[in-house]
């Protein structure tokens, strides 16, 4: 959000809270090592996993908020596992608890496997990682490692932000989790959100993917489907009166008529629509300019198809109706798009509806689309240099 929004910073937290944004402090992390590793600590995640060869896991002496575990091997039923109320009471009421105790779950020591590390590194595009940051958390661990009168100064001119696979491996050590957001919490579907979490460097460890987890993102509308490396789990959240975990069961996420997964689509495309406005700069005495602000701009492709973009430094979002006149329905099925690193080209029933050509790369694996009625709404991340 822009710092010029007309809001006061607490405001701005609580936005972001009610839009399902997580806000942990140094001393949240802190309660939650606390709670975790305490004498009388609850069950982990992983003896949770463990025992559900045996029994239901939460009919193993735990009790609290219901969340899924969703291995990748489509051998095994998918799960409903528990976060503990102990935990729960440590760490809450406040926040989205489940990424902070399924940590220790991607803690698995598998190692970075290189070639896939030096292919991501070189496109600086990570599923739901960031490079730069990653190579921040490795320099400060580093430093927090410091040897006994070794000055700090010295040591940090010995630690470049040039992030290794050894490093990222000494940063996620301890397990690193990554929230993917299949549906967030807004008025329109009562303040509910459902999260995936998985491992966020699983792509680099080379885990298997987990084809359940992309078709259940599928579902929600997102197109192409991404794609989930090792297990993963599914979470829900309440942004009312605060964030907070509520409970989600297996059967909650294998049920494709689930009004949830129904909505997820339209409720998807009504949240990037809330964000565009919220990031629009208040106050302006000129307009924006056409394209960038959230303001939408009117554009003709090679074809002479009409569509609308918005822009900002990150990303591209095309609009493109599919069927302009008439009653019909669009199929989802009857829907192509091909992403070229310039060009985007969309057609429906064999029919192109729009070529674009763009001004500026775009990195093919970082685009998706979603269908809002007739209109398909496509989003393409901008490659960096």
């Amino acid at each position: 959000m822009s710092n010029d929004d007309g809001m006061t910073p607490t405001e701005r937290e609580q936005w972001l809270r009610d839009h399902g944004v997580q806000i942990e402090s140094s001393a949240d992390r802190r309660k939650a090592e606390s709670a975790l590793s305490g004498t009388d600590r609850p069950l982990s995640i992983i003896e949770q996993v463990q025992r559900l060869s045996i029994s239901d896991a939460t009919a193993a002496g735990e009790n609290g908020v219901k969340f899924v575990y969703l291995p990748h091997d489509t051998s095994k039923k998918i799960e409903t596992v528990c976060l503990p109320s102990r935990l729960v009471e440590a760490l809450g009421p406040a926040g989205d608890i489940i990424p902070t105790y399924v940590k220790s779950f991607f803690a698995d020591g598998r190692s970075i496997d290189e070639k896939i590390f030096k292919d991501q590194a070189a496109k600086q595009n990570l599923l739901g990682g960031d490079m730069e940051k990653f190579a921040a958390n490795a320099k400060k661990e580093k430093l927090a490692t410091v040897s006994e009168g070794e000055p700090a100064a010295k040591e940090e001119e010995k630690t470049t932000t040039t992030l290794s696979s050894s490093s990222l491996m000494n940063a996620t050590a301890g397990g690193s989790t990554e929230t993917f957001p299949l549906v967030r919490p807004s008025k329109t579907n009562k303040d509910e959100g459902v999260y995936i979490y998985l491992d966020e460097v699983g792509m680099l460890k080379h885990l298997p993917l987990n084809t359940r987890a992309s078709q259940l993102a599928q579902q929600c509308g997102y197109h192409p489907a991404p794609n989930f490396y090792g297990d993963v789990f599914v979470g829900r959240v309440s942004s009312k009166p605060m964030l907070h975990n509520i409970d989600i069961e297996s059967g909650d996420i294998m049920d494709a008529t689930k009004e949830w997964i129904v909505r997820a689509p339209h409720e998807n495309v009504l949240w990037q629509q809330a964000i565009n406005e919220a990031t629009g700069r208040s106050g302006e005495t000129q307009p924006n300019h056409a394209g960038t602000e959230g303001v939408a701009a009117e554009a003709t492709g090679n074809d002479g198809c009409s569509y609308t973009w918005l822009q900002n430094e990150e990303e591209v979002e095309l609009t493109v109706p599919l069927i302009v006149d008439g009653d019909e329905t669009v199929n989802k099925r009857l829907i192509k798009v091909n992403f070229l690193p310039q060009k985007v080209v969309v057609k429906y029933n064999n029919e192109c509806k729009v070529e674009v050509e763009l001004y500026s790369k775009i990195d093919v694996d970082g685009c998706t689309w979603t269908l809002d009625k007739k209109n398909l709404v496509i989003t393409c991340e901008k490659a960096r240099d």
